[in-house]
């Protein structure tokens, strides 16, 4: 078995020896991402039994730097918060939004607001956190197995039984209580069930790459995020170090394929067509390849399943504006680890809590797809980045940029009633008008 020695192997089998399916693993995670890591960490810390199947190595490129305050809770929860600190990644206190003119621009800032509890976050290189993370799974317990691809899966009556394959070309088969989908966008067990569904509204392509010497605010505004918002689309710089920036250029797919050409002409020609992004990229060097990831919004119509939980990206994919996608994994690996504890010690492969996580899990993403929905409105750029609101009203719409989306009720009204006036700005000038070009 890979990844496992005999030793612990026989311990396993003799601890289960009374099962009649004679299952070895109490959850067998596919992926090892920031979900499929903490999923696999908070298992086996409640004394789970764990093996995480990872297809690549470890650490890995990967696009998402910036977290949310309302991470810090689960990771706390986990025991890996102190191991992220001690790193020394960019604090992040707050969030700009600028016109790619330069124009205009807001400054939100996670202390200012009343419904949130945790004034910071952290911007992060996604190769070594997701490195922590996975390593603080093995270190809680969980088997790693990296550089595996998982080929098939079945569910049974009992248990779940899952084939992979090694990079030396060697496959292998083992069984679980639950399955927990951790893949990321590469959707397995959504895919293989044909689940997924593309959200046609939002067909984008995100080219993204790391930058040094990039200007980025100073003093106290260091480790802000900025975000900046054409005509057409927006761009993100996210801090990594005083050095590295991570940017990236969100685009609709439909106008990137009326005129195709290599990613890097396309951000060095957005760079030079836009006076912000020149400002401060015109003298920076790009210190990696240009990525390109299209059409990445989707969702699966069913999360959860007997013996089955998908979580992270696996469970659906929104556009990355708002930074929501690790803190959305996050709650949902630590989720999925609570439930499936609990079902095994119910000895079932169902609970009501299951069902109860699937409302939960798409509430949540639809709490951000509501604000990215309306983020590509000219309305909605125009009562957001003038400001002026209520300061209830503002801090309702910090809390869910901060993560809370558990909203009380004094938050959750005033956050309507932005969004009202978002609605009503479309036909009546509330807020000045946005010059764009």
């Amino acid at each position: 078995m890979p990844g496992l020695s005999l030793s612990k192997k026989a311990d396993m089998e003799e601890k289960l020896s009374d099962s009649p399916s004679n299952i070895i693993w109490d959850a067998i995670v596919i992926g090892g991402g920031p979900a499929g890591a903490c999923a696999a960490a908070k298992l086996a810390q409640m004394g789970r039994s764990v093996l995480v199947i990872e297809k690549e190595k470890f650490p890995r490129f990967h696009v998402g730097e910036s977290l949310l305050p309302y991470s810090r809770p689960i990771l706390e929860e986990i025991g890996v918060w102190e191991k992220l600190q001690n790193v020394g990644f960019m604090r992040k206190r707050g969030a700009q939004f600028w016109l790619g003119n330069g124009t205009h621009h807001i400054r939100v800032t996670f202390a200012q607001s009343i419904f949130t509890e945790f004034p910071e976050a952290l911007h992060v290189e996604r190769s070594l956190f997701d490195q922590i993370l996975l390593e603080h799974a093995r270190a809680s317990g969980a088997e790693i197995c990296e550089e595996t691809l998982v080929t098939n899966f079945t569910v049974k009556n009992d248990f779940v039984e899952v084939t992979a394959r090694r990079a030396d070309g060697g496959e292998f088969t083992e069984r679980a209580r639950f399955l927990v989908d951790a893949s990321g966008l590469s959707n397995f067990t959504g895919n293989q069930q044909r689940l997924r569904q593309i959200m046609p509204e939002h067909r984008k392509i995100a080219f993204y790459a790391h930058f040094n010497n990039t200007v980025m605010p100073p003093g106290e505004e260091a480790g802000d995020i900025l975000i900046l918002r054409r005509p057409d689309s927006w761009c993100w710089m996210i801090p990594l170090s005083v050095d590295k920036t991570s940017v990236g250029l969100v685009f609709d797919a439909d106008e990137i394929r009326a005129h195709p050409m290599p990613a890097e002409d396309r951000v060095a020609q957005t760079i030079a067509a836009t006076p912000e992004l020149q400002r401060r990229l015109g003298k920076a060097e790009r210190i990696t390849p240009v990525h390109v990831a299209a059409d990445f919004s989707y969702h699966n119509r069913r999360l959860a399943s007997p013996r089955l939980i998908r979580i992270g990206d696996a469970s659906g994919f929104i556009d990355p504006i708002f930074s929501s996608g690790v803190h959305l994994a996050l709650q949902s690996g630590r989720d999925s680890a609570l439930l499936i504890n609990e079902a095994v010690t119910q000895n079932t492969g169902w609970t009501h809590g299951m069902k109860k996580y699937e409302t939960q899990t798409r509430r949540r993403i639809d709490i951000y797809q509501r604000f990215i929905t309306k983020f590509y409105t000219r309305e909605f750029c125009e009562v957001f980045m003038n400001g002026g609101h209520a300061e209830k009203i503002t801090s309702a719409v910090n809390a869910v940029l901060a993560g809370r989306t558990e909203l009380p009720f004094a938050a959750w009204w005033r956050l309507n009633l932005f969004f009202l006036i978002v609605r009503v700005q479309r036909h009546f000038t509330l807020a000045p008008r946005l010059a764009w070009e």
